[in-house]
């Protein structure tokens, strides 16, 4: 499990240190989805879990879409986590950690991949992941210690395809144009008194007489 979604994201970055988040096929993985995790970094102390997986959520014994990473892992190696999570962004590399959760069912062993993600504005700001026990059996939830770890630094080849970053949603600017001179209206005829008006005023009323000039 662990291989293939590690084999799919390397052939994605085609050479590049890490692929676009839009770039990402999940049909090209599936035996993996239900455990796989993508974690943003919001701000420099600030990450959330964006997508867990159905197996992820069971390990946890809740959803844990939102939360942070760091509530995977007991409580003492959380800030070691921490900065492994950091280090896949910031090297960029790949981290492979080996796990052990002890819980009413003896100690379980799952192994967890980490690999560094680009946003669609071209940074490196997300963390796409994987976690594979050694079996079906456990009893939730479980909290991982940190026993054992793994950090391959990932570097762009020289045969790498650049790429732009990925467009957005909106239009291309257009070039500012003053708008064309309007077009001359009418002249105005010149109107002096009313020829249909009454000689003298109705009910009472004032005489209404206008007066209108030449002009444009």
């Amino acid at each position: 499990m662990l291989s293939s979604l590690k084999t799919y994201w390397d052939r994605l970055r085609a050479g590049r240190v890490a692929p676009y988040r839009a770039e990402i096929d999940p049909r090209q993985f599936e035996s993996a989805l239900e455990n796989m995790f993508i974690i943003e970094k919001l701000a420099p102390d600030n990450m959330r879990v964006r997508l867990a997986g159905m197996r992820i959520c069971e390990m946890m014994g809740m959803e844990v879409r939102g939360m942070q990473p760091g509530f995977m892992i007991e409580e003492a190696d959380r800030q070691r986590f921490d900065r492994l999570l950091m280090v896949v962004m910031n090297e960029p590399a790949v981290v492979e950690l080996r796990l052990a959760a002890r819980n009413r069912a003896g100690t379980y062993h799952a192994t967890m991949l980490m690999m560094p993600l680009r946003s669609d504005f071209g940074e490196i700001n997300r963390v796409i992941g994987c976690t594979s026990g050694e079996s079906d059996l456990f009893a939730p939830p479980l909290s991982f210690a940190i026993e054992d770890v793994a950090v391959t630094p990932v570097e762009a080849t020289q045969d790498a395809e650049p790429r732009s970053p990925m467009p957005g949603f909106a239009e291309a600017q257009a070039a500012f144009a003053p708008p064309p001179p309007a077009a001359p209206g009418p002249k105005l005829r010149s109107i002096d008194g009313n020829p249909n008006a009454p000689a003298r005023p109705r009910d009472g009323g004032r005489l209404s007489r206008f007066r209108v000039i030449d002009g444009d």
